[in-house]
């Protein structure tokens, strides 16, 4: 379950097929990693300036994820699934 907005449509009880609202889409495991670490850095140093332990909030999530740039397209997700469909076992 994404804590952020539910369950994802391609899980069960997600509504296979709808599309999905999560402001992570077209980011890679590795994409989402490396805004886990930025977020994580951007604590650390609230941490540091405050001098008071900070935790990381879904404002902290949403603003590193506006500012990076998905890595998959909408063309290539789309591609993605057309070979799913095509080649996949059923």
């Amino acid at each position: 379950m994404n804590t952020l907005d539910g369950p994802r449509p391609d899980t069960p009880g997600g509504g296979r097929g709808r599309s999905s609202p999560t402001p992570a889409r077209g980011f890679t495991p590795a994409g989402i990693k490396q805004a886990a670490r930025t977020v994580a850095q951007a604590v650390f140093e609230r941490t540091l300036d405050t001098g008071t332990r900070a935790q990381p909030t879904t404002e902290d999530f949403l603003r590193t994820i506006s500012r990076t740039r998905p890595t998959v397209t909408t063309e290539m997700a789309l591609e993605f699934a057309d070979h799913t469909i095509r080649y996949g076992r059923t």
